[in-house]
């Protein structure tokens, strides 16, 4: 067996995302959220392989998309992004202040982006480089886990995840291991070529293990009025009882 750190090809990422299915259950969402506020301009944070970017350049004047993944959004710009409005570019948070394209109407943190910055000072200091970034109406929306430790034990492992490329058959399976300061994410991967073995290995990653209680604190501290708290889809409050994830809408 072998142990990597977390990199995931961009094609094999894409393929373990059912992006229409994904797309489709969120649709609903977004759109209340284009229309209820005057959104011209957005940047997606951590924009992977560029598919919500695509999606939201459908109702945003511009759409800015940045990853720290060079090989990301290479494969981004040659297999995904279609619209001419639609800005891709190498960056990470680190990197926010020196983006040339002044403040958002929306800014989107999605996929755990946040927490993978894996500890609380990096998501301390996102989250006030993210309001600095918003317009004085702005909203930011930011995805990740519930962190709630009963949660996470009932969902440690996810469902194997099938999917197929170049005649081999890859068998994905999610596991979680919690903790009070990181948590654990490992992503088993099992190859299958020709009805035989050819290759098993876990790439993992460490996210910073941000409760609720903790989040409200870092974004109220940061400088956000108004915060709400929405289950995943976005169609209900969130409920941190029963929600494996959630969505949070910081109001400047």
């Amino acid at each position: 067996m072998k142990n990597k750190n977390f990199e995931f090809s961009p094609d094999l990422y894409d393929l373990q995302v059912n992006w229409t299915e994904r797309l489709k259950k969120e649709k609903d969402f977004f759109l209340r959220i284009f229309k209820n506020n005057k959104i011209e301009s957005m940047l997606d944070i951590g924009c992977g392989t560029g598919h919500h970017a695509e999606f939201f350049s459908g109702y945003a004047k511009k759409v800015i998309a940045i990853d720290p993944s060079g090989e990301t959004i290479d494969y981004a710009k040659k297999n995904i992004i279609k619209s001419p409005n639609i800005t891709l570019l190498k960056e990470g948070f680190e990197g926010l202040e020196k983006l040339p394209c002044g403040e958002f109407d929306l800014i989107t943190c999605l996929g755990n982006t946040l927490p993978i910055l894996e500890n609380r000072r990096n998501v301390k200091q996102a989250l006030k480089k993210i309001r600095k970034k918003m317009a004085p109406h702005g909203l930011a929306i930011i995805q990740f886990l519930n962190f709630n430790s009963d949660i996470l034990e009932k969902n440690r492992f996810y469902n194997p995840k099938i999917f197929e490329k170049d005649e081999k058959t890859y068998i994905l399976i999610k596991h979680f291991e919690y903790g009070k300061i990181r948590t654990r994410v490992d992503f088993i991967m099992t190859v299958i070529h020709k009805n035989k073995l050819k290759d098993f290995f876990i790439n993992s990653s460490y996210l910073c293990t941000l409760k609720i209680n903790l989040f409200l604190k870092m974004a109220e501290n940061s400088g956000f009025k108004k915060i709400e708290l929405i289950g995943p889809g976005g169609e209900e409050v969130f409920d941190s009882r029963k929600h494996v994830s959630l969505l949070a809408l910081l109001y400047r």
